[in-house]
Formats: C-alpha cells, structure tokens, sequence
C-alpha cells in the first residue's frame, strides 16, 4: 500500500509536491467562503451574537478564539495558524438568548 493510499485512509489531505498552488490557494478559498455564507445566515436570522465552537481535539489557537462574540468583532474562519493535520474545523453557531425557552 503507497504512502498517499493509506493517508487517504487516515483521512489526511496529502499535497503533491508538483501540484499547482492555484488548487492549494481554491481549497482555502472555498472554506473562507462556506463559513462567510455560514456567518450571514446567522447574521440575517435571530441571533443576537455568533459563537466560534471548535473540536475537542482542536489546536491551541482553534480553542484560544472559542467562544461568544459580536458580529463585528467575530474572527474570520478558517482561522490563521492552526496547525491541527486536518486544518480548521471551527465553525460558526448562532446564539438565541432573546428567544430561548
């Protein structure tokens, strides 16, 4: 079994060291702009404010930004300088506390 076989298994992303750095650069791109879209639905919704949540086993940095913020301060995912293998996993949740039970 070659080494990019079994990291597809582990769920790792490999990059070819002769691959393109448009295909690296549109990856990010694409995160940036599901969590921009993710961001104005909550915005546009009832949330009052916007809580970053990150995995349990997320990078020192994915859990230093973890938590409530305002719309205008809220930091832009995918975060700079996670170093976890699979990237950032942050993501965007809407805080409802005018119209809980």
């Amino acid at each position: 079994m070659s080494e990019s076989e079994i990291s597809k298994l582990q769920g790792r992303r490999t990059v070819n060291i002769n691959e393109p750095r448009t295909t690296q650069t549109t990856d990010i791109e694409l995160a940036q702009q599901k969590h921009r879209e993710a961001l104005r639905r909550i915005r546009d919704g009832l949330a009052t404010k916007v809580r970053i949540l990150a995995s349990h086993d997320s990078c020192p940095v994915c859990k230093a930004v973890e938590g409530a913020y305002e719309f205008d301060e809220v930091p832009q995912l995918p975060l700079e300088g996670c170093s976890h293998p699979s990237g950032c996993r942050c993501h965007y949740a809407p805080i409802l506390d005018r119209y809980g039970p």
